[in-house]
Protein backbone atom coordinates (compact mmCIF):
# COMPACT_ATOMS: atom_id res chain seq x y z
CA UNK A 1 0.00 0.00 0.00
CA UNK A 2 1.05 3.23 -1.02
CA UNK A 3 1.04 6.46 0.89
CA UNK A 4 -1.43 8.70 -0.67
CA UNK A 5 1.36 11.43 -1.05
CA UNK A 6 3.06 9.01 -3.95
CA UNK A 7 1.63 8.23 -7.10
CA UNK A 8 2.46 6.11 -9.83
CA UNK A 9 3.90 7.27 -13.19
CA UNK A 10 1.35 7.68 -16.07
CA UNK A 11 3.00 7.74 -19.06
CA UNK A 12 -0.24 8.42 -20.81
CA UNK A 13 0.83 9.39 -24.23
CA UNK A 14 2.80 5.76 -25.31
CA UNK A 15 0.02 4.42 -23.03
CA UNK A 16 -3.08 5.74 -25.09
CA UNK A 17 -1.26 5.04 -28.58
CA UNK A 18 -0.12 1.25 -27.78
CA UNK A 19 -4.04 1.09 -26.46
CA UNK A 20 -5.27 2.68 -29.05
CA UNK A 21 -3.02 0.62 -31.50
CA UNK A 22 -4.55 -2.84 -30.30
CA UNK A 23 -7.90 -2.05 -29.90
CA UNK A 24 -7.69 -1.41 -33.90
CA UNK A 25 -6.33 -4.61 -34.42
CA UNK A 26 -9.28 -6.02 -32.50
CA UNK A 27 -6.75 -7.43 -29.65
CA UNK A 28 -8.04 -7.17 -25.91
CA UNK A 29 -5.33 -4.90 -23.81
CA UNK A 30 -3.61 -6.94 -20.52
CA UNK A 31 -2.41 -4.47 -18.01
CA UNK A 32 0.96 -5.85 -16.64
CA UNK A 33 0.69 -6.26 -12.61
CA UNK A 34 2.35 -3.07 -10.51
CA UNK A 35 2.27 -5.00 -7.35
CA UNK A 36 3.63 -8.59 -5.64
CA UNK A 37 2.02 -10.57 -3.08
CA UNK A 38 4.15 -12.95 -1.53
CA UNK A 39 2.43 -15.70 0.84
CA UNK A 40 3.84 -18.10 3.20
CA UNK A 41 0.90 -20.61 3.30
CA UNK A 42 -0.84 -21.51 6.21
CA UNK A 43 0.68 -24.62 8.07
CA UNK A 44 3.89 -23.95 6.70
CA UNK A 45 7.26 -22.85 8.23
CA UNK A 46 8.90 -19.11 7.43
CA UNK A 47 11.68 -19.51 5.92
CA UNK A 48 14.13 -18.11 8.50
CA UNK A 49 16.00 -15.61 5.89
CA UNK A 50 12.78 -14.44 4.63
CA UNK A 51 12.56 -11.20 7.25
CA UNK A 52 16.30 -10.28 6.80
CA UNK A 53 15.23 -10.08 2.73
CA UNK A 54 12.25 -8.19 3.70
CA UNK A 55 14.13 -5.59 6.12
CA UNK A 56 16.08 -5.35 2.42
CA UNK A 57 13.49 -5.10 0.21
CA UNK A 58 11.59 -2.02 2.80
CA UNK A 59 15.12 -0.36 2.84
CA UNK A 60 15.16 -0.36 -1.28
CA UNK A 61 11.68 0.22 -2.13
CA UNK A 62 10.71 2.72 0.97
CA UNK A 63 8.84 1.41 4.17
CA UNK A 64 5.54 2.53 2.87
CA UNK A 65 6.04 -0.05 -0.04
CA UNK A 66 6.27 -3.29 2.16
CA UNK A 67 3.85 -4.86 4.15
CA UNK A 68 5.11 -7.41 5.87
CA UNK A 69 2.64 -9.37 8.76
CA UNK A 70 2.06 -12.35 10.09
CA UNK A 71 -1.50 -13.92 11.09
CA UNK A 72 -2.95 -14.60 13.98
CA UNK A 73 -5.89 -16.35 13.60
CA UNK A 74 -6.34 -19.40 15.39
CA UNK A 75 -9.26 -20.95 13.40
CA UNK A 76 -8.52 -22.21 9.22
CA UNK A 77 -8.79 -20.60 7.14
CA UNK A 78 -6.50 -17.96 7.98
CA UNK A 79 -5.68 -17.68 3.80
CA UNK A 80 -1.81 -17.22 4.82
CA UNK A 81 1.11 -18.01 7.85
CA UNK A 82 2.71 -14.55 6.70
CA UNK A 83 2.48 -12.00 3.45
CA UNK A 84 3.85 -9.28 2.14
CA UNK A 85 3.05 -7.01 -0.01
CA UNK A 86 4.97 -5.16 -2.21
CA UNK A 87 4.15 -2.48 -3.97
CA UNK A 88 6.26 -1.00 -7.49
CA UNK A 89 6.16 2.05 -9.21
CA UNK A 90 5.26 0.18 -11.91
CA UNK A 91 5.72 -2.76 -14.14
CA UNK A 92 9.08 -2.10 -15.23
CA UNK A 93 10.38 -1.68 -11.59
CA UNK A 94 8.65 -4.96 -10.77
CA UNK A 95 9.96 -7.13 -13.58
CA UNK A 96 13.94 -5.73 -12.50
CA UNK A 97 12.95 -6.92 -8.59
CA UNK A 98 12.07 -10.01 -9.84
CA UNK A 99 14.86 -10.66 -11.72
CA UNK A 100 17.06 -9.42 -8.87
CA UNK A 101 15.25 -11.78 -6.45
CA UNK A 102 14.24 -14.74 -8.01
CA UNK A 103 16.17 -16.74 -5.81
CA UNK A 104 14.82 -15.89 -2.68
CA UNK A 105 11.04 -16.62 -3.91
CA UNK A 106 11.58 -20.44 -3.47
CA UNK A 107 9.10 -22.98 -1.62
CA UNK A 108 7.63 -22.67 0.40
CA UNK A 109 6.75 -19.32 -0.92
CA UNK A 110 4.32 -18.17 -3.34
CA UNK A 111 4.71 -14.71 -5.42
CA UNK A 112 1.42 -13.62 -7.03
CA UNK A 113 1.40 -10.23 -9.26
CA UNK A 114 -1.42 -8.26 -8.57
CA UNK A 115 -3.27 -5.26 -9.61
CA UNK A 116 -4.52 -2.69 -6.88
CA UNK A 117 -8.18 -1.81 -7.63
CA UNK A 118 -8.36 1.28 -4.46
CA UNK A 119 -5.55 2.47 -1.84
CA UNK A 120 -5.28 5.56 0.51
CA UNK A 121 -3.89 6.45 3.59
CA UNK A 122 -0.08 6.28 4.82
CA UNK A 123 2.30 4.15 6.11
CA UNK A 124 1.84 4.95 10.72
CA UNK A 125 4.61 6.22 12.04
CA UNK A 126 7.79 4.46 13.76
CA UNK A 127 6.79 2.97 16.35
CA UNK A 128 3.30 2.51 16.01
CA UNK A 129 1.48 -0.97 16.51
CA UNK A 130 -1.03 -1.46 13.68
CA UNK A 131 -3.74 -4.25 13.30
CA UNK A 132 -4.56 -5.72 10.02
CA UNK A 133 -7.35 -7.20 9.01
CA UNK A 134 -6.65 -9.21 5.73
CA UNK A 135 -9.16 -11.01 3.70
CA UNK A 136 -9.65 -13.13 0.03
CA UNK A 137 -12.64 -13.08 -1.58
CA UNK A 138 -13.31 -15.25 -4.70
CA UNK A 139 -15.21 -13.15 -7.49
CA UNK A 140 -18.64 -14.42 -8.83
CA UNK A 141 -19.31 -11.90 -11.07
CA UNK A 142 -17.13 -9.88 -14.06
CA UNK A 143 -14.30 -7.66 -13.29
CA UNK A 144 -15.88 -4.62 -14.33
CA UNK A 145 -18.92 -4.95 -11.91
CA UNK A 146 -16.62 -5.69 -9.18
CA UNK A 147 -14.55 -2.68 -10.10
CA UNK A 148 -17.80 -0.49 -10.03
CA UNK A 149 -18.34 -1.93 -7.03
CA UNK A 150 -14.73 -0.99 -5.46
CA UNK A 151 -15.55 2.72 -6.87
CA UNK A 152 -19.16 2.84 -5.85
CA UNK A 153 -19.11 1.93 -2.02
CA UNK A 154 -15.43 0.37 -1.24
CA UNK A 155 -13.40 3.08 -1.80
CA UNK A 156 -15.60 5.45 -0.34
CA UNK A 157 -16.63 3.39 2.87
CA UNK A 158 -12.80 3.01 3.79
CA UNK A 159 -11.83 6.36 2.96
CA UNK A 160 -14.31 7.22 4.94
CA UNK A 161 -13.10 5.63 7.97
CA UNK A 162 -9.05 6.53 7.05
CA UNK A 163 -9.90 10.38 7.60
CA UNK A 164 -12.13 9.39 11.22
CA UNK A 165 -8.23 7.56 12.26
CA UNK A 166 -9.88 4.24 12.09
CA UNK A 167 -7.27 2.94 8.77
CA UNK A 168 -4.13 4.31 8.54
CA UNK A 169 -3.94 2.70 5.33
CA UNK A 170 -6.17 0.36 3.15
CA UNK A 171 -6.00 -1.35 -0.18
CA UNK A 172 -7.64 -3.75 -2.30
CA UNK A 173 -6.04 -6.12 -4.97
CA UNK A 174 -6.70 -8.21 -7.64
CA UNK A 175 -4.21 -11.20 -8.57
CA UNK A 176 -3.38 -11.91 -12.20
CA UNK A 177 -3.97 -15.20 -13.42
CA UNK A 178 -7.58 -17.81 -13.96
CA UNK A 179 -9.54 -17.47 -11.04
CA UNK A 180 -7.37 -14.64 -9.18
CA UNK A 181 -9.12 -13.49 -6.05
CA UNK A 182 -9.57 -10.72 -4.49
CA UNK A 183 -7.14 -9.42 -1.42
CA UNK A 184 -8.53 -6.47 1.10
CA UNK A 185 -5.68 -5.27 3.40
CA UNK A 186 -6.95 -3.36 6.35
CA UNK A 187 -4.27 -1.42 8.50
CA UNK A 188 -5.92 -0.13 11.76
CA UNK A 189 -4.44 2.42 13.85
CA UNK A 190 -3.77 -0.65 16.32
CA UNK A 191 -5.83 -3.01 18.28
CA UNK A 192 -8.15 -0.77 20.81
CA UNK A 193 -9.35 0.80 17.72
CA UNK A 194 -10.38 -1.99 15.31
CA UNK A 195 -11.95 -3.54 18.49
CA UNK A 196 -13.99 -0.58 19.02
CA UNK A 197 -14.47 0.26 15.26
CA UNK A 198 -17.61 -1.06 14.31
CA UNK A 199 -20.41 0.61 15.72
CA UNK A 200 -18.15 3.55 14.12
CA UNK A 201 -18.02 2.53 11.30
CA UNK A 202 -21.66 1.71 10.82
CA UNK A 203 -22.58 5.49 11.70
CA UNK A 204 -20.21 6.39 9.07
CA UNK A 205 -21.95 3.82 6.39
CA UNK A 206 -25.33 5.36 7.07
CA UNK A 207 -23.93 8.99 6.70
CA UNK A 208 -22.53 8.14 3.60
CA UNK A 209 -26.06 6.24 1.96
CA UNK A 210 -28.28 9.23 3.02
CA UNK A 211 -26.62 11.30 0.04
CA UNK A 212 -25.24 9.09 -2.00
CA UNK A 213 -27.90 6.98 -3.83
CA UNK A 214 -24.87 4.82 -5.91
CA UNK A 215 -23.20 4.10 -2.61
CA UNK A 216 -26.52 2.15 -1.69
CA UNK A 217 -26.83 0.74 -4.59
CA UNK A 218 -23.98 -1.09 -4.44
CA UNK A 219 -23.52 -2.13 -1.07
CA UNK A 220 -26.93 -4.08 -1.97
CA UNK A 221 -25.23 -6.00 -4.57
CA UNK A 222 -21.96 -6.93 -2.49
CA UNK A 223 -23.26 -10.39 -1.80
CA UNK A 224 -23.83 -11.54 -5.80
CA UNK A 225 -20.40 -10.03 -6.31
CA UNK A 226 -17.87 -11.72 -4.67
CA UNK A 227 -18.11 -14.69 -1.64
CA UNK A 228 -15.52 -14.79 0.91
CA UNK A 229 -12.83 -16.96 0.98
CA UNK A 230 -11.02 -16.38 4.09
CA UNK A 231 -10.21 -13.61 6.47
CA UNK A 232 -7.34 -13.04 9.57
CA UNK A 233 -6.09 -10.77 11.49
CA UNK A 234 -2.49 -9.88 11.42
CA UNK A 235 0.11 -8.37 13.20
CA UNK A 236 3.58 -6.96 11.92
CA UNK A 237 5.83 -9.46 11.37
CA UNK A 238 9.53 -9.95 13.10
Amino acid sequence: MKTASLSRPIHWLAASALTTSLLLAGLQVAKAADDLILVVPEGAAKPAALSGHVAQWRAELGAQNVVWVDSVKREKPSGFGAMAVLNFADAAQLAAWQAKNAATLAAPIKAIAADVLTEGGSAPAAGSQPVYKISYYTLTSSREAFQAWVDGYLTKYLEAQHKHKILTRYAMYLEHGQGGRALLVLEYTDAKTEQAAEPIKEKLSEDIARVDAEYTRQYELKESLRTTQSWTLAVPAR
